[in-house]
């Protein structure tokens, strides 16, 4: 399960006591599944099952300076 918290709220993943991210976090099933299925039902997360895709980012591109060297001249 993918869980991430709605905007503005910290919520705790049970089983570390760690705070969710707010990107959201992958959520092995287990024994805490119904903790998250009230918070979800609460409208304190969003549960899918997939993680959600994230649109590709741009990184500005370098500019490649070719330095080579001749040795044995």
């Amino acid at each position: 399960m993918y869980i991430t918290p709605k905007a503005g709220l910290v919520v705790r993943n049970p089983a570390t006591g760690e705070i969710l991210p707010t990107t959201g976090a992958e959520i092995p099933p287990g024994p805490h599944k119904a903790y998250w299925l009230r918070r979800q039902q609460d409208g304190d997360v969003t549960i899918t099952m997939t993680v959600p895709t994230q649109p590709a980012q741009t990184q500005p591109t370098k500019s490649k300076t070719s330095s080579t060297t001749e040795e044995g001249n």
